[in-house]
């Protein structure tokens, strides 16, 4: 369940890139046709549902694994935002706050992700909950509705129109609508079943359940419905002249008295945000065909800006993902040889019949080639390098059981191999 949670993490994170690009084309293309806003948010729901992605050198996701799936296990917990300043920032808030015990070499973050999936389980659990219960009171307002023509029903219980159900979806319309907004309003909840706008908004609300706990998403749903409303509107009066128009907006006002049934039901399609219905409608232009050019450029740019993954290439330490460095948890640079370069050193872990498996490499930095591996056995210590006061870098080993011992070892190289001193006194292959 850890995994998953860290893995809906890094997928939300890099949505909310998205979002933030989304955010800033709504404001740029105020006249673009509406619906390229509700493709946008689609581009959102493509990234927060999808668990891959290909890589593209075009990508300015900064950073797709920001918590690494291995964070409960570091031995200096870190993230990588893709953003130099911000990990400058916050990995030594992490790396202080969650650094392992060193008396029971326990990770903090194996307790605290764990309890943080738990609640983002209960959180999906109680959005799911709610839906169901609103749809029920939904489904029981209007379970004596009478049938008008079609899938267009009536009932006393009803305030306002609205659009209910997945597969077969029906108006619900109140008894006291007016022939004059009649055609208008029918006219308008059928462009929301043409355009499926009734499934839409049910999957934006699951992936809200999923993605709750980040507040972007909120914003984002909460814009996704009002766009979706703009969009209808404006296919509904395409055809209208501008008297029609008036009336329509004189529709949309009539039957936005009381929407709190509708508002409270994330499943129903009801009316929202009237106000900026009404000016959208009634100052409404037909896009310029450069305009609807651009739009869609900008979707095509995000899709493949956003929907991609930076390459995955060594950072300036020239550490890899493959190879010795599969299973690294430990890292420093600094010259190991004495020949004035510094070297990226390496510290692999692995237990080994009761003995821990130290797999010490150096290599130039980009380099791919290891200029020195030494395996290390210990019986009693943990290893991990530490700058000391004087500058100068060390394998620090901390003794397991209580209580527990400090020990820093220098750092040589003798006959190809790796070896590690105190006072002097080499500690040998095993100790």
């Amino acid at each position: 369940m850890s995994q998953l949670f860290l893995k809906i993490i890094n997928m939300s994170i890099s949505a909310s890139y998205i979002v933030l690009a989304v955010l800033l084309l709504r404001l740029l293309l105020k006249k673009a046709p509406r619906w390229i806003r509700v493709v946008l948010w689609g581009i959102v729901g493509i990234r927060l549902v999808c668990p891959f992605s290909i890589e593209s050198a075009l990508s300015l996701i900064p950073s797709a694994e920001t918590v690494s799936p291995d964070i409960m296990m570091d031995w200096t917990p870190e993230i990588d935002t893709g953003i130099p300043i911000f990990n400058q920032v916050i990995n030594p808030v992490i790396s202080s706050s969650f650094a392992p015990d060193s008396a029971t070499s326990a990770n903090p973050l194996q307790l605290w992700i764990p309890t943080f999936a738990l609640f983002w389980i209960v959180g999906i659990v109680g959005l799911l909950i709610y839906a169901f219960i609103s749809y029920v009171r939904v489904w029981h307002k209007i379970g004596r509705a009478v049938r008008f023509k079609d899938n267009v029903y009536q009932s006393e219980n009803v305030a306002s129109p609205f659009v209910l159900g997945l597969i077969k979806p029906k108006i619900y319309l109140p008894f006291s609508i007016s022939d004059r907004d009649m055609t208008y309003v029918v006219a308008h909840e059928k462009a929301h079943i043409c355009r499926k706008d009734h499934l839409w908004k049910p999957l934006g609300f699951l992936l809200l359940t999923l993605h709750w706990f980040n507040p972007l998403m909120w914003l984002s749903y909460i814009l996704l419905c009002r766009d979706i409303e703009l969009a209808c509107d404006e296919k509904v009066i395409r055809a209208l002249d501008r008297d029609e128009r008036a009336d329509y907006s004189q529709a949309l006002l009539t039957c936005s008295v009381n929407r709190r049934m509708i508002s409270a039901c994330p499943l129903a399609f009801g009316e929202v945000n009237v106000k900026d219905r009404v000016k959208s409608v009634l100052n409404y232009k037909k896009p310029a065909f450069w305009i609807i050019v651009v739009a869609i450029v900008a979707c095509v740019s995000v899709s493949v800006c956003f929907l991609t993954n930076p390459p995955k290439e060594d950072d300036n330490s020239g550490i890899g993902t493959s190879g010795d460095y599969s299973a690294v948890y430990d890292t420093a640079v600094f010259d190991v040889d004495g020949d004035g370069r510094a070297e990226v050193c390496c510290m692999s872990v692995g237990p080994t019949f009761g003995m821990f498996t130290f797999t010490f490499s150096v290599r130039e930095i980009g380099s791919e080639v290891n200029e020195y591996k030494t395996v290390i056995y210990s019986q009693s210590y943990n290893l991990s390098f530490e700058k000391c006061e004087d500058g100068v870098t060390r394998v620090k080993g901390v003794t397991q059981g209580e209580p527990s011992e400090i020990h820093l070892f220098d750092i040589g190289v003798s006959e190809g191999n790796i070896i590690l001193t105190e006072n002097g006194v080499s500690i040998g292959e095993i100790f």
